[in-house]
């Protein structure tokens, strides 16, 4: 099956006394950067099989999604289509029983997501600082 998890949690250091107002704000940070993260892992599956597809139906990735698990926990995946596995090269119809190795973009994909995570990460803390938020 096509899917993977997108999961972020953060650590806070040098806690002071609050009044719960950082704990909101941390929860929210934590919240739009694993949603951030999963927006980069599905556009990134998805631009992964727009340039291998040698003839493509755009039917498979405009089915590919994101699902909240809980709010730092997301799954991407392709709604169980059938030869997603087969498009992924980790069907049992793939070589060698034919000749399609598959294309990997969902593999591709992950490496891609993991590589980009910090800077995302990074990216929404300095918008959130700018707007006077866990400064």
């Amino acid at each position: 099956m096509g899917d993977f998890e997108v999961s972020f949690r953060s650590t806070m250091r040098n806690r002071t006394f609050t009044n719960g107002k950082i704990e909101r704000d941390i929860a929210a940070y934590e919240h739009d950067v694993a949603s951030a993260i999963a927006d980069s892992g599905k556009d990134a599956w998805v631009h992964n099989l727009q340039g291998s597809i040698r003839h493509p139906t755009p039917y498979y990735w405009t089915r590919i999604g994101k699902r909240e698990i809980s709010p730092t926990l997301y799954e991407i995946h392709d709604h169980g289509i059938v030869y997603g596995p087969w498009l992924e090269g980790t069907g049992s119809r793939n070589s060698p029983v034919t000749i399609f190795p598959g294309y990997h973009a969902l593999e591709r994909a992950k490496a891609t997501t993991k590589a980009k995570r910090t800077n995302i990460a990074r990216r929404i803390l300095r918008r959130y600082r700018s707007a006077g938020r866990l400064t």
